[in-house]
């Protein structure tokens, strides 16, 4: 194999190696995502159900840079529909499960400077309505 070859091998395994780390997550991460996933907030009673909507409500005017601009009983949406517009985000959707409803947050990003914190605020919104009680 000549010098020319090794060389190509060698560029191929280190550009896989670099496209496989850069995907990997920090165990920091990959903490707060387990976090976010293992509290999303339930609810099965309707007197449950309907305290821990007005704490989602409540956090979405608290948390969002937008007004809720669409409102019903399964979704809160508080983003914007205009692409000069820019901060975060929010939607709050209820989703049947089971005997009961999930409480599912999406926070998302309307600036090209990205937003950070975002998935903090995901893990503050399901402690927060986690922390309602009946």
């Amino acid at each position: 194999m000549g010098l020319r070859m090794k060389y190509a091998i060698f560029c191929i395994m280190f550009t896989g190696i670099v496209i496989l780390t850069s995907c990997s997550v920090s165990p920091e991460r990959q903490a707060k995502i387990d976090e976010f996933e293992q509290t999303i907030p339930t609810c099965v009673s309707d007197s449950d159900c309907r305290q821990k909507w007005e704490m989602a409500r409540a956090w979405v005017l608290e948390n969002s840079d937008f007004a809720i601009r669409s409102e019903t009983n399964e979704r809160i949406m508080a983003t914007s529909n205009i692409t000069t517009s820019s901060g975060q985000g929010v939607t709050v959707t209820r989703m049947s499960e089971g005997n009961g409803y999930q409480i599912l947050v999406n926070v998302e990003c309307f600036n090209s400077f990205g937003c950070p914190g975002m998935l903090d605020a995901q893990i503050d919104f399901n402690r927060t309505v986690n922390a309602v009680s009946n």
